[in-house]
């Protein structure tokens, strides 16, 4: 690959800035923001951020224009930019390309196989009458690993994007060690009501308690996200 040509395929939300954990988007406003302080008061000279462990690290140097390098094991690119905002937003999305999202990738198979690993309790399928359809993920053909997934300390909210291009959500609700509840499997076909729906349950219903009834649930969750 070219040079640039990889820098250039990257943006300040490819890969989407959502996958950062709190500490890393922490970091991410704390450091921005110091960046461009520094730039404006003229003491800019040099900002670097490495991942020694996975070979990986990003430099932004200051002269008549902003040079970001990034490197990652055995590779290396290098792009000019005018701005000192730009520059740090393209080495944050390398960094999330090379090291945000395998391990993202790598919580998912586990959290999937974790689930695997639990019974389900029947009694929590339920129906909803502002889902397209209801039924067990198991037989929906989807698309791993998912789309998009949230969790809090109780609740886990995944999307897949199914084979026929609709969007399967499953809440979940685990019990460590027990077994675990599926709060909701529903299909629709707009993948940003999917995810309001996911964010939608961690934020309101993330309880030690398994929230019911079910299906008083969902109409709570669906009536806060469209209103």
């Amino acid at each position: 690959m070219a040079r640039e040509e990889f820098l250039d395929e990257l943006s300040d939300d490819f890969p989407c800035q959502r996958i950062y954990s709190y500490d890393e988007s922490f970091r991410y406003e704390t450091e921005r923001r110091a960046i461009m302080d520094a730039v404006l008061d003229g003491t800019f000279e040099k900002y670097e951020c490495a991942v020694k462990e996975s070979e990986f690290s990003y430099k932004i140097t200051a002269d008549a224009v902003f040079s970001l390098e990034v490197k990652y094991k055995e590779d290396s690119w290098k792009k000019d930019f005018k701005y000192v905002a730009e520059a740090f937003d393209i080495g944050e999305a390398a960094y999330r390309f090379f090291i945000v999202v395998p391990r993202v990738l790598d919580e998912g198979e586990v959290l999937l196989a974790a689930e695997r690993g639990l019974a389900v309790d029947q009694e929590s399928r339920g129906k909803h009458d502002h889902c397209e359809q209801i039924q067990e993920l198991e037989e929906i053909k989807v698309i791993t690993p998912p789309h998009y997934r949230t969790k809090g300390r109780f609740l886990v909210s995944t999307v897949f994007l199914c084979k026929d291009g609709r969007y399967a959500v499953s809440v979940i609700h685990l019990q460590p060690g027990v077994r675990r509840f599926a709060l909701l499997d529903a299909v629709y076909t707009d993948v940003g009501f999917a995810e309001l729906i996911a964010v939608g349950y961690v934020t309101h219903f993330d309880l030690e308690t398994c929230p019911g009834p079910f299906d008083e649930v969902y109409q709570e969750v669906y009536r806060r996200v469209t209103h």
